[in-house]
């Protein structure tokens, strides 16, 4: 008998320096191969020693294997169904042979154990999740949640080497638009048709971060509540919201180097790193940080970035975890503001040409410190308290296209500004969750009270500026030092207290039942004036307003792999636009039907989720068409979004990841005080789908391949122009060295590979269609230990 001398080798000579995990798991990473192969690296990473026959292997395949799992539970994974059987002597030595139908070994049948998986693994690229808190502000299974909720974990970010999180999110979820441009110096969301505030709407772990361009070197994974949230949130947006969990400190080490290199200058590198600081892993650190120097195929449009972001945990017992996270971000930027429509259509200049006056940036500066603990009184009943701030300005020069084209159609008229905006928010809520059981039935109850409370100060000078031709621009016409008399100052201050209560019911451990409402109380108000930041202090008027806001859904597990489920949300948002006259707008509201069904693979690794919703969303705002300021809004009417929506995502093979979508979304004006009823909406087409797939073919090589195809859709609110629809198709390659332990990875994405011209959204107006990128090509070198 030969035996698997290297092996072998290697094994003995690892475990002899590598002890067993305190817990009894390791973590592997072992993509599908030759069982030989696969048994050696499991070896390495486990430091067990192995022992078997080179017959015994020959010929025989083993699955993928991610995560953290024991000895016995790795070994029977990666046999199962090979006909093998193994036994673990006291020592830790597995030996293998095939099945003689004795007693003294485990006899393996096909079988999926199910390791535990944990969500912070660095190694862990699954595109399956099956767990996630934004829906129920409870880590609960999506199979047992009613309502439509879908992740981005960071194998699709690592996959397509997302840079921003509207680039995390576009053509992975259904129904939503993820946008930064078009005069939004914030990151913004479509979603089911409707838009965000405006001054960005995403949520940082359960806690709204208002009004920032979000890194993404930061984030552990994302995810996206569909439909009103305002019981557990408050006042948000109804068509739902986006959630990113940032990376949390590990009690394992861990480094990583990433060096991202592309066209029209793009140049990012990404540090991470982790690991205890003490013995006994009670205090754990994590770091991580980007620099970024990007250009654009857009004239003088780019952005200069330095992000930081350190923070602790403390776990001193079972009890008791807190954290404390901080983040620094520094950015030169200039926003893009578009191209105007002309006769129904983006106008037909190059897409490369911006209509600004050079290469001017801004300042856009934030610092955030976010801390929270969690106390556990036992095993069903814990304290939790959040708390988020965030001090962020912007200043410099710029020029706005909303003064508008003149009659010849092709002289934009130009604001150009100079001036400073500090905005200071304040969130945080406090949590009691308990477990107990009660005649028979199980019940998960969420008590809690959250508050909000932002002010925004600027004062700029703002002046008309020369015309520019959009068919032959001449640049440098602007003297922006000239600009030192202030006249514009605006003032705005909101605050929201809130409290919720939610219980989640389970009856014959089949039937789930999720009921909540919650309270809120909410002042705003805001106004502008061209004399002075305290003239625009003294004069705002404060609108306050209070709702109640239900929650009810019932979801039926029919099999352990299908679920089927009906909810109905009501939310609540208060108005804090500016009128013209300076009155206040009534507050919005929402209200949502939703059906649905979901289904999950045997071994938890493929799911999809089939949903049809029905929403309407009362005194919605668009900009004033009586003044050229978009500051300046009216009351807008009534909106009516209605459609179904299609997500699977997860692993379909031990090669094959798959993550698809589809949505067809009606979103129109049903009512109206401004000329808009039957119109629909800006930037939602009633069709829009993707498709995306990697495929690994080895230990070492995995490519993948997709395509994202968005139907006409409106430009603006009116109707008058329209963004023609796109297909647009990507591609991925990726290499990876192992040096031990360590990885070193080599990836090339290719993004429109087929340099299809398209319109990515607009601002909601006639002036800001922003082009997508063309053919673009972005390496990267990560190396991990």
């Amino acid at each position: 008998m030969t035996l698997a001398i290297k092996g072998l080798a290697v094994a003995i000579t690892l475990i002899s320096a590598q002890a067993h995990a305190e817990d009894g798991k390791h973590r592997f990473d072992i993509p599908a191969q030759a069982l030989a192969g696969a048994l050696q690296t499991l070896a390495a990473q486990s430091g067990a020693a192995m022992l078997y026959t080179e017959q015994t292997a020959a010929g025989k395949t083993s699955p993928a294997l991610q995560g953290e799992y024991t000895l016995d539970e790795a070994v029977r994974k990666l046999l199962s169904g090979s006909g093998l059987i193994y036994s673990i002597d006291g020592s830790g030595t597995v030996t293998l042979k095939p099945a003689p139908g004795g007693r003294n070994a485990t006899t393996l049948e096909p079988l999926t154990v199910k390791g535990v998986r944990n969500p912070n693994d660095p190694y862990d690229m699954d595109y399956a999740v099956t767990n996630a808190t934004t829906a129920t502000k409870t880590d609960t299974p999506l199979m047992e949640t009613p309502v439509s909720i879908q992740v981005i974990p960071k194998g699709v970010l690592a996959d397509k080497q997302s840079m921003t999180l509207p680039e995390a999110v576009n053509g992975h979820v259904s129904g939503v638009l993820g946008r930064t441009g078009g005069g939004y110096l914030y990151d913004n969301f479509v979603i089911r048709g409707l838009a965000g505030s405006g001054f960005g709407d995403a949520y940082r772990n359960g806690l709204f971060n208002r009004q920032d361009i979000y890194d993404i070197a930061n984030i552990e994974r994302i995810e996206i509540l569909k439909g009103p949230a305002a019981v557990l949130y408050g006042r948000i947006e109804p068509g739902g919201l986006v959630n990113y969990v940032t990376k949390k400190p590990l009690d394992t080490p861990y480094y990583s180097l990433q060096q991202q290199f592309g066209s029209y200058d793009q140049y990012r590198t990404l540090v991470d790193a982790t690991g205890p600081i003490d013995d006994d892993k009670t205090l754990l650190y994590r770091l991580n940080g980007s620099y970024t120097d990007n250009g654009s195929f857009r004239d003088f449009v780019g952005n200069q970035r330095f992000f930081v972001a350190p923070s602790l945990a403390w776990r001193p017992n079972d009890r008791f975890e807190s954290n404390l996270e901080l983040e620094y971000k520094h950015d030169r930027l200039n926003a893009d503001f578009g191209i105007p429509a002309v006769n129904g259509r983006p106008a037909p200049i190059p897409i490369t040409r911006t209509l600004k006056d050079g290469p001017q940036r801004q300042l856009m500066e934030s610092t955030l410190v976010g801390a929270d603990w969690t106390y556990h009184f036992n095993n069903n009943w814990k304290l939790t308290q959040r708390y988020l701030f965030k001090d962020w300005s912007l200043s410099g020069p710029t020029l706005y296209n909303y003064l508008g084209l003149q009659n010849d159609q092709r002289s934009l008229n130009r604001i150009a500004t100079t001036g400073v905006q500090d905005v200071m928010t304040h969130s945080g809520n406090i949590d009691l969750n308990g477990k107990f059981e009660l005649l028979g039935s199980q019940h998960n109850l969420l008590i809690g009270v959250d508050g909000f409370h932002a002010t925004t100060e600027s004062h700029d000078a703002d002046n008309p500026a020369p015309a520019i031709d959009i068919y032959n621009p001449i640049y440098g016409q602007v003297d922006f030092a000239a600009l030192t008399n202030e006249n514009a100052f605006f003032y705005r201050k909101e605050s929201w207290v809130g409290a919720y209560v939610q219980d989640q019911i389970t009856l014959f451990d089949k039937l789930h039942i999720l009921l909540g409402g919650r309270y809120d109380n909410v002042t705003t108000g805001a106004n502008f004036t061209p004399t002075s930041l305290a003239a625009a202090k003294a004069g705002r008027v404060e609108q306050k307003d209070d709702a109640f806001s239900p929650r009810a859904g019932v979801l039926y597990q029919v099999q352990d792999w299908l679920s089927v489920y009906g909810s109905y949300t009501e939310s609540f948002s208060s108005n804090n636009g500016v009128s013209a006259s300076g009155a206040s707008f009534d507050p919005q509201e929402g209200q949502q039907h939703e059906v649905g069904i979901k289904t999950e693979s045997n071994d938890k690794r493929f799911s999809s989720t089939l949903a049809y919703f029905h929403l309407t969303k009362s005194n919605l705002l668009t900009d004033d068409p009586n003044q050229a300021d978009p500051n300046f809004q009216i009351l807008a009417g009534k909106i009516r979004s209605k459609g179904i929506e299609l997500d699977l995502a997860g692993q379909v093979t031990d090669q094959l990841h798959l993550l698809a979508t589809y949505a067809y979304t009606q979103v129109n004006y049903i009512e109206e005080f401004s000329g808009l009823r039957g119109n629909r909406l800006e930037n939602v087409p009633r069709h829009q789908g993707s498709l995306w797939g990697t495929w690994q073919f080895d230990q070492a090589f995995k490519a993948g391949l997709g395509v994202v195809a968005v139907g006409r859709r409106p430009g603006d609110s009116d109707n008058t122009f329209i963004l023609p629809g796109y297909a647009r198709l990507d591609a991925m390659a990726a290499y990876t060295h192992r040096i031990g332990q360590h990885r070193l990875t080599a990836q090339l994405n290719i993004n429109n590979l087929l340099d299809k011209e398209y319109y990515a959204n607009t601002d909601g107006g006639s002036l800001s269609a922003i082009p997508g990128t063309p053919f673009s090509v972005l390496g990267s070198l990560k190396y991990e230990f």
